[in-house]
């Protein structure tokens, strides 16, 4: 035995472990804050995630990304957080969690992105804002959405999904990815 611990195959899965973490944990953290808004909510959330990346590492491919497969389990957490608390300020539907999803394999910039994406909230209009907020911050549905500002529940979801697209696109833009997705 050389030193005071035996090297086991345990200790060496919880090195690999731990390297790999450290490499990332920032990463993921970055992705937890940009889907919720209090910075306590995402220090408790990244624990949970490493708790359970932990629980999970066996299920982890050797030679893939760690970072993105930490992100993945970071957004089922987010969800199921999210659909815990109703009372969170803002949530995103499980759609715009996918283009936020899609979008961090992008790039790994994630303050970037949270800066792109303030940017581009800030460029839309006072009518689409206030559909964004009743969705997210009031946690509104559809229909409630319709019945607030007078139109047709569908006409209410296209709005917001339009809205999204628009997101999606200006993001894409100042990311520099606007030519290799515009339609």
């Amino acid at each position: 035995m050389d030193g005071l611990y035996p090297h086991n195959e345990e200790t060496e899965k919880t090195k690999l472990f731990m390297s790999l973490v450290l490499a990332s944990q920032r990463k993921i953290y970055l992705y937890i804050l940009s889907l919720v808004i209090y910075p306590s909510d995402a220090d408790d959330l990244l624990q949970d995630t490493l708790v359970l990346m932990w629980s999970k590492f066996d299920e982890f491919q050797a030679g893939t990304d760690f970072t993105a497969w930490g992100r993945s389990v970071a957004r089922y957490k987010v969800m199921n957080y999210l659909k815990k608390n109703k009372s969170a300020k803002l949530q995103f539907d499980e759609d715009l969690l996918r283009v936020i999803a899609s979008e961090s394999r992008q790039t790994d910039n994630l303050a970037d992105r949270l800066e792109v994406m303030k940017n581009c909230i800030k460029a839309l209009s006072d009518k689409e804002i206030h559909l964004l907020r009743m969705r997210y911050h009031l946690d509104f549905s559809f229909k409630k959405m319709a019945l607030q500002v007078g139109i047709s529940k569908q006409s209410v979801y296209r709005a917001v999904s339009r809205i999204h697209a628009k997101l999606v696109k200006c993001m894409r833009y100042h990311l520099g990815m606007g030519a290799a997705y515009d339609s």
